[in-house]
């Protein structure tokens, strides 16, 4: 679904005077229950800082995250002399139901999405893109769903439009990496994350020895059907509480799913797993090195990857006084079809990552970002390529 900037402001805008406004008992009400007569407040009076106490005291709790990447491809030959401008703006609206409707155990959410690719061409080479902003130009209402929690949380379920990897073969440790590959693996066929989240149907449940199962439902580009059953644990070890978690995962595409040989068929299937373990933890401090661990396997006649391992670490707080700075290295690598109409000349690519998080306070920060590109695309043309993207946050 796509919308205009103008009618996303008005969106906004509507949905603050319809939710707040009424909400609010007026002066005179006011006056009349306590039996005196008061002046009602001015336009004037009534500040955007006012305007967001009381959407939040109403269960309303606008959001805004800003990310403005910058790439360049360290080859003159495969990039524009200028590097590639690009930036992501989100407008996130959580809603809390007990406040706002006084349903105990249910949450929804709002999400806008602003993309714009500023100047420059980016270094298409990769298959595994190297920034996880990367799309077309749009603006579009991301996300809107709801969710009921059961049973003291034990249960959870979720319907609307929802980013499959918020919930599905999520990789917590690897946030700030930026090579998308990093945040799920990408053997699973039309996941509908972004820059396109689809319409689906989740539930999910936990056990308080850590036990856990997710399934979901959702929509894919082209009408198919992606479903997903995906079981997990979660645990501490030693006395310092060093967390750590597995799923496996298990997903097929339903409906019409073309192969490379131009033929057809009903379906496709495919497994990953994450691993995720926090390995060193420095007591009563911000300090730790946590590692993560991805593998996935998919049918090479459907998905130009059948085979794909990731895997890193992320020290947080590298110096004493910067307890909120990280600084990671990772590696991913797939493994191509090797079907005569898949275009790969080669079996592999492998992208080495590194980078640092100046985290300068809790609203602005900024990630400084290198990928080295082996075998980019498995193309035998195109030549072994370092990437820079330095990366502005800002959220409010």
């Amino acid at each position: 679904m796509k919308i205009t900037g103008r009618f996303l402001v008005f969106l906004v805008l509507a949905l603050s005077s319809a939710v707040s406004y009424p909400c609010f008992p007026q002066a005179s009400e006011q006056a009349a229950s306590s039996g005196t007569e008061k002046e009602s407040p001015s336009p004037s009076s009534f500040t955007p800082r006012q305007l967001l106490h009381d959407l939040n005291e109403h269960g309303i709790a606008p959001q805004g995250v800003f990310v403005y990447d910058w790439s360049k491809a360290l080859h003159a030959d495969q990039d524009s002399e200028g590097g590639f401008g690009r930036y992501s703006f989100d407008l996130l609206v959580p809603i809390d139901g007990k406040k706002l409707f006084g349903l105990n155990g249910s949450a929804g959410m709002v999400r806008l999405k602003n993309h714009i690719n500023m100047f420059g061409e980016t270094y298409d080479g990769a298959a595994q893109v190297y920034s996880n902003i990367d799309a077309n130009s749009r603006t579009t209402l991301y996300e809107i769903w709801f969710e009921q929690r059961l049973l003291s949380d034990k249960l959870r379920f979720k319907a609307g439009k929802i980013d499959a990897n918020t919930e599905f073969a999520v990789v917590q440790n690897a946030g700030d990496f930026l090579n998308s590959s990093m945040g799920y693996s990408p053997t699973i066929v039309t996941f509908p994350t972004y820059p396109e989240p689809k319409l689906a149907a989740t539930a999910f449940a936990h056990t308080r020895s850590g036990y856990g199962l997710g399934l979901g439902v959702f929509e894919t580009s082209g009408s198919n059907t992606l479903s997903i059953v995906e079981p997990g644990r979660s645990w501490n070890v030693g006395k310092l509480e060093h967390p750590g978690r597995a799923s496996f995962g298990y997903w097929r595409l339903d409906g019409s799913v073309p192969h490379f040989d131009g033929s057809q068929d009903s379906g496709s299937q495919g497994f990953y797993s994450v691993v995720e373990q926090t390995v060193w933890r420095q007591a009563q401090s911000e300090r730790r090195v946590s590692t993560f661990l991805q593998l996935g396997w998919a049918e090479g006649r459907v998905s130009g990857f059948t085979h794909h391992a990731g895997g890193g670490a992320i020290l947080q707080g590298p110096l004493h006084r910067r307890s909120q700075d990280s600084i990671g290295l990772a590696a991913t690598w797939v493994r191509f079809s090797s079907e005569p109409n898949a275009g790969f000349d080669l079996r592999s690519e492998l992208v080495l990552e590194s980078y640092y998080k100046f985290a300068f306070s809790k609203h602005f920060a900024l990630v400084q970002d290198f990928q080295f590109l082996h075998h980019p695309g498995g193309v035998s043309v195109n030549r072994d390529c370092p990437v820079i993207t330095p990366r502005l946050v800002i959220s409010f």
